[in-house]
């Protein structure tokens, strides 16, 4: 009479032994407390359900060995952090376009869209990857580096910013050949006592803990209805982020440091644009002090031999000194056609006179008025 019952504990146990086994084999967390089994996915094997193990917080790694082909990181179904880095990485990136939103007004949200090229020889990865050890690509701010952009301040920044001075990368990687998005979202600043206001930004990209690549960009973001005086102005800024309202009523103006070699074009005291020159040799030097532009000419001809032309004539004293392009020779001289060497730039070699690269000779011609003050020291 007592055999049914010791029948029905003895399947119990065994159902609840065959569980227990069964969970065991197919547990690996169990096995790992249990056998001290080296996890599946610590060896290699990326085809489990998607985690992200960050190995300055991720304590289940501690006491654990991890193998060669082993990989901490965001792994999942299939990573693309399980990349190899070839052996000499060569960073490299082509900017495309920038697209940035028309007509806004302060306080709109607008979008700035920079697309890249992956020129170089390796998978770029963005910061949100949370691929470690990987080479990270953001966009940077540059005039000044690392300066603080006013649209990626606390006050303006919606997204894409990471700090006020690096917009991270849209997609999680770019591999070589491949285009990819850097993208903001900002609010636009109240531009004041003004109908509008450009906002002239420079960046360049960078890979965090490698260095910049690539060459840095401007783009413009107009806000409201700028003025014609405002868009003339910010035309010559190249050197210096900044609003073109903060240019407006300030005095252009010329300095030339004869030490640098070095001429600056200014709005009052703010250093716009730079160029190198070529002032006067040792024998012939440039005078010093303050000046005046006294005369304008897009060609002017020495009156003495050989006859150098000088283009962009900019002269600044009666006696025959000038600011002016490369000189050259022309017709005249048997249809020998001589232009100096653009690497005399930079060095003191002219007889007096303040040449400029051609490339800005014409600019620069365009900056100034007859009565802008120049200062040579």
């Amino acid at each position: 009479m007592f055999k049914r019952p010791i029948l029905t504990l003895f399947f119990a146990w065994f159902a609840f032994v065959s569980t227990m086994l069964v969970g065991i084999l197919t547990n690996e967390s169990v096995q790992v407390s249990v056998f001290n089994k080296q996890l599946e996915w610590l060896s290699g094997n990326m085809y489990v359900a998607e985690m992200r193990i960050n190995p300055e917080g991720f304590d289940m790694l501690e006491g654990y060995e991890l193998s060669d082909n082993a990989f901490v990181g965001k792994y999942g179904t299939w990573s693309f952090c399980q990349y190899d880095l070839p052996e000499t990485t060569e960073y490299d990136v082509d900017l495309i376009t920038v697209e940035v939103d028309e007509r806004i007004e302060s306080g709109q949200i607008f979008m700035v869209d920079m697309l890249f090229e992956n020129t170089g020889n390796t998978r770029l990865f963005a910061g949100d990857s949370e691929c470690y050890d990987m080479p990270e690509l953001n966009v940077g701010t540059q005039n000044a580096t690392d300066r603080a952009s006013v649209f990626g301040s606390e006050e303006f920044a919606i997204s894409g910013w990471d700090g006020a001075n690096r917009i991270k990368m849209v997609n999680e990687f770019a591999d070589p050949g491949e285009e990819f998005h850097v993208i903001f979202q900002s609010i636009a600043p109240e531009h004041g006592d003004h109908a509008g206001d450009i906002y002239r930004e420079f960046f360049q990209p960078v890979i965090e803990g490698e260095g910049w690549v690539d060459e840095m960009f401007a783009y413009d973001i107009e806000i409201g209805t700028p003025s014609q005086e405002m868009k003339d102005d910010i035309f010559f800024v190249s050197d210096l982020a900044v609003p073109a309202s903060l240019l407006s009523g300030k005095e252009r103006n010329l300095e030339i440091n004869l030490a640098e070699q070095r001429l600056y074009a200014q709005f009052g005291d703010l250093k716009v644009w730079s160029m190198e020159t070529s002032t006067g040799a040792y024998d012939t030097p440039t005078p010093r002090g303050n000046y005046k532009i006294l005369n304008k000419q897009e060609l002017r001809i020495g009156g003495a031999a050989p006859h150098y032309r000088m283009p962009f004539w900019q002269g600044w004293r009666t006696d025959g000194y000038g600011i002016h392009g490369l000189p050259y020779l022309g017709a005249n001289d048997g249809g020998w056609f001589w232009k100096e060497a653009e690497n005399h730039i930079g060095i003191p070699v002219s007889h007096g006179c303040i040449r400029t690269p051609d490339r800005d000779a014409e600019t620069l011609h365009g900056f100034t008025v007859i009565g802008t003050p120049m200062f040579i020291y």
